[in-house]
């Protein structure tokens, strides 16, 4: 693709905001559509990941079969999902095919069937995912760590749900729970080889009936606050036989806070990356306590606060040690600005990910929902490059202070089945 940067074209159609841009060089189409009913509203854990699910599994046109044949002979991707915020739609396909795309999207989300056989079947897949993953010790201690922060939220459940929880759906709730989502609206985006004005007046007329916008919008059972456990540290039973798998951390900031960018930057100077930076450096190549260690200071960001998250696996014996220089290297960058050519050097790595982040009309289309469904201008490179360009080691110093707390992280710990480990009480 080339460096000129995309403008996109939107509007709102009753409850939808449809939108449309105009990647250059690209010879595909990426439409998304994603309507505001995600896990965080879903009255039961799993809803809205099967919600998503149902929705590629037969409309009152066409069942399974024949979408998955007629996707397969034209070399279409069709994908439903869900995540915390959204649930919906992603139909990738060539650019002489788009038209086709839309008018795919507009089915599959307008008038899906939610077939009660395609329902048990996707309903037992997950199950069995659910049951596949209890014996990775990592998940389950990271299952845990989500229910110590988030608690009682609904994001405190894993995203599939439970085995508990989904046997109490049906197909009824999955309609029930999407026509919901439908009145409260959404986005609907292409992008890639389109001519805007024309798409936006296709999408305009598949979708310009959904929602009228001079009614109240259906009411989103707000969910309860992320309070969490009120221990400060959780210790869980796994399947592993000798290594501790550890999660510490607290809430930070939603996606739509100003000092996302400073906070980037500095989970790469703690070591975001996995393999540099202040904790990998001190905990695994300096003392050899961990194999593995992974820092994020934004995970699950989005309507609800997301966390700073510091995962290390390492022997029980050494958790106590690791978590001290974990809460070592926190304060550290409270103490002091990083060094300017450190955080250039950072600045550069943050830079260099940029077009990567563009590679594809579907990146594209991604970065222009995320924008519109948090009234962002994130989807214009040129915003980000000002913001990277604008970090400063005192505002990267200053959001540390404002966000990092090493006295109220909670720990999660995994351990093998038999083996406590003591020493630090938080």
């Amino acid at each position: 693709m080339t460096d000129r940067e995309p403008l996109r074209l939107d509007l709102w159609s009753g409850r939808l905001r449809l939108a449309a841009l105009r990647v250059p060089d690209a010879d595909v189409v990426a439409a998304r559509a994603w309507l505001r009913g995600g896990a965080r509203t879903e009255p039961s854990a799993g809803l809205a990941r099967l919600t998503g699910r149902m929705l590629v599994e037969g409309t009152e046109a066409r069942d399974w079969r024949e979408i998955a044949e007629q996707a397969e002979a034209r070399g279409i991707s069709i994908d439903g999902s869900a995540t915390a915020e959204v649930h919906g739609l992603a139909v990738d396909a060539i650019a002489s095919d788009a038209g086709l795309a839309l008018d795919w999207l507009a089915e599959l989300l307008l008038s899906p069937s939610f077939s009660g056989d395609r329902f048990g079947l996707l309903r037992d897949q997950t199950l069995g995912d659910l049951l596949s993953l209890a014996d990775r010790p990592d998940v389950v201690t990271g299952w845990a760590f989500r229910d110590h922060l988030y608690h009682p939220h609904p994001l405190a459940a894993p995203g599939q749900g439970t085995p508990e929880s989904l046997a109490g759906l049906s197909p009824q709730d999955c309609r029930r729970f999407h026509e919901q989502s439908l009145a409260r609206g959404g986005v609907v985006a292409v992008a890639g080889a389109i001519d805007e004005q024309e798409a936006l007046h296709r999408l305009e007329g598949l979708f310009g009936n959904v929602g009228d916008p001079g009614t109240a919008p259906a009411a989103a059972c707000e969910p309860p606050p992320p309070c969490g456990r009120a221990e400060r540290r959780v210790e869980v039973a796994t399947a592993s036989r000798e290594q501790a798998h550890v999660y510490a951390g607290h809430f930070t900031v939603n996606r739509t806070h100003a000092d996302l960018p400073e906070l980037r930057a500095l989970g790469i100077l703690l070591g975001s990356d996995g393999l540099a930076g202040l904790i990998p450096n001190r905990i695994r190549e300096q003392e050899g306590l961990a194999c593995a260690t992974h820092v994020d200071l934004l995970a699950g960001a989005g309507t609800d606060p997301g966390a700073l998250s510091v995962y290390l696996g390492t022997h029980p014996d050494r958790v106590e040690r690791a978590l001290e220089l974990v809460r070592d290297s926190l304060q550290h960058v409270l103490e002091r600005p990083p060094e300017p050519a450190v955080l250039e050097e950072c600045k550069a790595g943050m830079f260099g990910r940029e077009p990567f982040a563009t590679e594809t009309a579907g990146q594209w289309a991604g970065l222009l929902v995320d924008a519109l469904l948090f009234d962002l201008p994130g989807y214009r490179r040129s915003f980000r490059l000002e913001r990277i360009e604008r970090l400063t080691p005192r505002g990267v110093f200053e959001a540390a202070r404002r966000h990092i707390h090493p006295d109220r992280m909670r720990v999660t710990v995994g351990l093998p089945a038999g083996c406590r480990a003591f020493g630090l009480s938080g």
